[in-house]
């Protein structure tokens, strides 16, 4: 009797767990859903194009890797010539799509003679990273699509492996994971704080099993990016948090952790109080999406958590 009771006690009690945490966030939520009145959707030629993702891939690019950018300076160019070498080291098929985010610095103009390898989208106004980031998705003509920040604190070397953990794995997405045991940082002491403050937020609001859905390098399938693109609404930083919460809702659940070292910025921090205040709205507009709206199911599958694994962790001795 003393076991049934105890074996029913814990059938029930992730249940328990969960709709307390409804009740812990239900303010947020109340605070998203105001926000998401206010909020329209995004212009047709922001996210329709994404439907370009169903057609086949190119047998001859294995990755494509989307480079958002947007007046990066003298950082680009050393971004994209390190990219194209360590491709090419590799004897990878690949492309790169840099997309200028309505940049006004001339930096484009650095990248005549980067190689056939590049391509380059000039957007004529600033949509924001997300925004840019569609764009240069639904251009993309790979096996794999992922992509990487051009201020240069991440190796686009990082591709490399991620593409090998995926093809070996069959994940559905690797993403770059700053917390991973394995990963260096040399961010500020601030840049750390706020990381730590929006990733302990995004883990209470949303129970993704994903403890860092910021770090700007990620990889995906075609075929998942095809299906969740188009579910996706934010056209800023929140772009990140969002590809997680739609790729979950839609069914797609092994998001495996890889190691990054990030080194300090050459084009100068993007994290402003303005925008760590606008990312947090935008943060509370997805859950309120998420809980209140169909757009992030239009799968018959249901929500799930998402499996995240850890590649590449060194044992640890008793």
């Amino acid at each position: 009797m003393v076991k049934s009771r105890r074996a029913w006690f814990a059938s029930q009690y992730p249940r328990v767990i969960e709709q307390l945490r409804l009740v812990a966030i239900a303010p947020a939520y109340i605070v998203g859903k105001l926000l998401l009145k206010d909020r329209p959707e995004p212009t047709r030629e922001v996210w329709m194009e994404s439907s370009r993702l169903w057609m086949p891939a190119n047998r001859e690019i294995e990755i494509s890797v989307v480079m958002p950018a947007y007046n990066p300076g003298a950082a680009l160019r050393p971004a994209v010539d390190r990219l194209v070498e360590v491709m090419r080291a590799e004897h990878i098929g690949f492309e790169l799509i840099v997309v200028s985010d309505g940049s006004t610095d001339g930096s484009m103009a650095t990248l005549e003679g980067a190689g056939p390898e590049v391509r380059i989208i000039e957007l004529p106004a600033n949509r924001g990273k997300g925004g840019a980031l569609h764009a240069g998705f639904s251009r993309a003509r790979g096996s794999w699509v992922g992509f990487v920040d051009a201020d240069g604190d991440i190796d686009p070397a990082h591709l490399v492996s991620y593409l090998k953990t995926g093809q070996e794995t069959g994940a559905d997405m690797v993403y770059a994971n700053k917390k991973h045991q394995d990963s260096v940082s040399a961010s500020s002491p601030f840049r750390k704080a706020v990381s730590l403050g929006f990733s302990s937020l995004v883990g209470a609001l949303f129970s993704l099993g994903v403890n860092d859905t910021q770090t700007g390098c990620k990889l995906l399938k075609r075929e998942v990016l095809a299906d969740v693109l188009p579910r996706l609404r934010e056209t800023r930083f929140a772009f990140d948090l969002e590809l997680f919460v739609a790729a979950s809702t839609a069914g797609y659940t092994t998001a495996v952790a890889a190691p990054v070292e990030l080194k300090e910025r050459m084009a100068g921090s993007s994290v402003s109080r303005s925008t760590i205040l606008r990312t947090l709205k935008d943060a509370l507009v997805v859950l309120a999406r998420r809980q209140s709206t169909p757009t992030y199911k239009q799968s018959v599958r249901p929500q799930q958590r998402v499996y995240a694994k850890s590649v590449g962790a060194r044992k640890r001795s008793n």
